[in-house]
């Protein structure tokens, strides 16, 4: 939306103008069913191409296949990473932070001092800072949301049944919470708003629930919670539950006792991904919000959208203090898990 422009739309662009500009909800629906479709189709092809292929991964410590960097033997793949790096990641950054810092031709922390109003010609109809503080909060309902059906998803995904039936019913489970990792948040978010009027029936419009945009967000990052987690249950070795439960320990402890106790290595991680997913989103979010409770994403984009010199620096400066809080939660996720894998 922010850079193809009307002749570079994607299906998922197409969905929102329909839906938000034309009000033709009957074509954004047919359009959420061809992706919806598509991509049902790709998940399938990679659930068979990976049953066929996928191995149990090692448990072992990291350190174990650490390797030293051969400069000679890998100069290659260093020159492509850094010019990838440096390209297209950090330039585009140092940019957008050195024009937030500028207002004409002098360096001025004015952008960052305006996002305390709402812009020029009252752009928005909350600050920045009240965007900012929405997002964080929404975003802390949908990763606990996402990773408690997420963890618990990929606990029962991970399950080894001895039927092919109970394999099959499995693999439909695990490919129906992938869904909204191919779909786009923004069918999400139109699922919702059509869903959610008067549902089943009920005299009750739930479409201005505030739980509405932290749900949706949820959704969206649930499958980045259970491929997180499920590649280390898989990887779990079924004779330490057999052992487990020959020494009397039930069910449950099984569970707590090895599976968790291996998992919460990559929990910390999970965490930090679907917050760091829920701060960013913009699709769902776009649909479901409120003005009075806009996230930063949408602000930003209402920002972007209004004209003035004003509005553009507020962008800008908005989009650093997202940039950062974004880094500062993956960089904290990251500390869990490598703390947490110390310890085993």
């Amino acid at each position: 939306m922010v850079l193809g422009g009307q002749g570079y739309g994607t299906i998922e662009t197409e969905i929102w103008m329909q839906t938000v500009q034309f009000l033709d909800l009957r074509a954004a629906a047919v359009l959420s069913v061809v992706q919806l479709v598509v991509v049902a189709v790709s998940l399938w092809i990679s659930s068979r191409a990976r049953a066929k292929q996928e191995q149990a991964l090692s448990l072992a410590p990291a350190t174990a296949f650490v390797q030293k960097l051969d400069l000679r033997k890998d100069l290659a793949a260093i020159l492509v990473t850094a010019l990838v790096a440096c390209g297209l990641i950090a330039w585009p950054m140092v940019n957008l932070l050195a024009s937030a810092f500028r207002k004409g031709d002098r360096w001025t922390l004015d952008n960052f001092r305006a996002l305390a109003g709402t812009g020029s010609g009252n752009a928005l109809s909350v600050s920045v800072y009240q965007a900012l503080a929405n997002s964080v909060v929404i975003a802390f309902y949908a990763a606990a949301i996402a990773l408690a059906i997420g963890s618990l998803v990929a606990f029962v995904v991970s399950r080894r049944p001895a039927s092919r039936a109970g394999r099959g019913v499995l693999s439909v489970l695990d490919a129906a919470f992938m869904l909204p990792l191919g779909v786009s948040a923004v069918t999400v978010g139109f699922g919702f708003l059509i869903t959610l009027d008067k549902p089943l029936g009920l005299g009750i419009d739930l479409r201005s629930s505030g739980w509405l945009v932290p749900i949706a967000q949820a959704v969206v990052a649930v499958p980045l919670v259970i491929r997180t987690v499920l590649p280390v249950l898989r990887a779990i070795d079924p004779r330490q539950r057999e052992v487990a439960a020959t020494l009397g320990a039930s069910p449950w402890r099984v569970a707590m006792s090895i599976d968790w106790a291996l998992a919460v290595r990559s929990l910390g991680l999970a965490t930090g991904l679907a917050f760091a997913v829920s701060l960013g989103e913009f699709g769902a979010t776009s649909f479901l919000s409120r003005p009075e409770t806009a996230t930063l994403p949408i602000v930003i984009f209402r920002l972007i959208s209004k004209p003035g010199a004003e509005n553009y620096g507020m962008a800008l400066a908005a989009s650093v203090v997202l940039a950062v809080v974004s880094a500062a939660i993956m960089m904290l996720a990251e500390r869990l898990r490598t703390s947490q894998s110390g310890e085993f």
